[in-house]
């Protein structure tokens, strides 16, 4: 079967879908198929977004303005979805994007789905169980550069845009430790794999590129230098909660804050500037819900920190540049389905993108004014991340 010239320019396909979406697009009349919508429009946005979908199986690329107007939706602001994963198979749960715009690293994963989705009535026995993988994206023409299967599940993912390396957590599980992969986006190979601990979730790195940072969620907290990974890895983690999960370092510092999910629920700030002795300096108090993820907010020494409940969200906007930190904005999102396994914000600080994955809707938090928008997803479970392409 050839490949017209219309449906070649208009759709950015992966390879493993290729052949199902040729079917339904290019035979006959050339349909749209059902599972990849078109560009909304062929004016060029100003400012790009890209959205993990999650069990959709696809990237969505979007027009920033359209998102974040006051009466915008998802619809308006489409430019072009690119699929993925197929149905059956474990799709986009984060992205991260380079520096200069030019690529985007995507993790095909279930996340901890599989292990919160029960409380929030998910069939977590009918999640796809393959498919996992890291996905390096060309932005400027939508296609797949290179992919990694894996056998484990990539959970978070940082870009040191110094090096050119992504750093990637693999979760492990009870019977075999997680670890740090390391990926060079230049030679688009897989450079370095370390072991670190069970359970290996929340990976950050600090904006000079000088330290690193991953949790083991039973263990804690462990160090490293990203040009030396093997050599420098902690040791011996600081423990912090009996569930420690996300970690993000303050802007400009070698300051780090976890969320500790269990034991207790709140965060703590952790001095990381001496690799071998981390040292807490500011401890949250107790939370009535349950934090997963953390980010800093760009060029501010502030964080954004969601908080599940079993039917709502709860989000804490911190200022984190004295101790103890100060709450910006403490905001409830009511009648909500999410453990949100990323969270974002947008490159001027203005905007923290959360996915409420189960109620099949993304939040727009602004963090001038501490308002909240919702918009309306596609038709399976997500989306569970979105990042805003820097501008050249």
């Amino acid at each position: 079967m050839s490949l017209t010239t219309e449906c070649r320019t208009r759709w950015s396909v992966h390879p493993v879908v290729l052949a199902s979406l040729l079917i339904a697009s290019c035979s006959g009349d050339a349909e749209t198929p059902a599972s990849v919508d078109p560009p909304s429009d062929e004016t060029a946005p100003t400012t790009l977004a890209i959205s993990a979908d999650l069990f959709n199986g696809s990237v969505s690329f979007l027009d920033l303005d359209a998102l974040v107007a006051s009466d915008g939706t998802r619809d308006d602001a489409l430019v072009e979805r690119v699929q993925l994963a197929p149905p059956d198979q474990q799709g986009p749960l984060t992205v991260a994007v380079t520096a200069d715009g030019a690529r985007a690293v995507v993790l095909l994963s279930q996340g901890v789905l599989a292990f919160v989705g029960g409380r929030f009535a998910v069939d977590t026995d009918a999640l796809p169980s393959t498919g996992s993988g890291v996905v390096i994206l060309d932005l400027d023409t939508r296609h797949v550069l290179a992919e990694f299967p894996t056998k484990d599940l990539p959970i978070m993912v940082a870009i040191d845009d110094r090096l050119d390396r992504a750093f990637v957590s693999l979760f492990g599980g009870a019977d075999t430790n997680g670890s740090v992969a390391v990926y060079d986006l230049d030679t688009l190979e897989e450079i370095e794999r370390v072991k670190v601990a069970p359970f290996v979730e929340g990976l950050a790195l600090n904006d000079a590129g000088t330290r690193g940072a991953v949790i083991g969620a039973t263990a804690g907290l462990y160090l490293f230098d990203p040009a030396n990974l093997s050599g420098s890895l902690s040791d011996t983690p600081l423990h912090l909660a009996d569930d420690s999960s996300g970690v993000a370092f303050i802007s400009g510092t070698e300051r780090v804050v976890v969320a500790n999910s269990r034991n207790p629920s709140n965060y703590v700030v952790v001095d990381a500037s001496d690799l071998d002795a981390p040292r807490v300096i500011d401890e949250g108090p107790g939370l009535d819900a349950t934090p997963f993820m953390v980010t800093a907010v760009p060029n501010r020494q502030e964080v954004v920190l969601p908080l599940s409940r079993n039917d709502s969200l709860r989000v804490l906007h911190l200022d984190m540049s004295d101790v103890p930190a100060r709450v910006i904005h403490d905001i409830e999102v009511a009648d909500v389905l999410s453990f949100p396994e990323a969270v974002t914000v947008s490159p001027d600080g203005r905007y923290a993108f959360v996915g409420a994955e189960i109620s099949k809707e993304l939040l727009i938090l602004d963090l001038v004014d501490g308002t909240v928008q919702r918009r309306t997803w596609l038709n399976e479970l997500g989306p569970t991340a979105v990042a805003v392409v820097p501008n050249p």
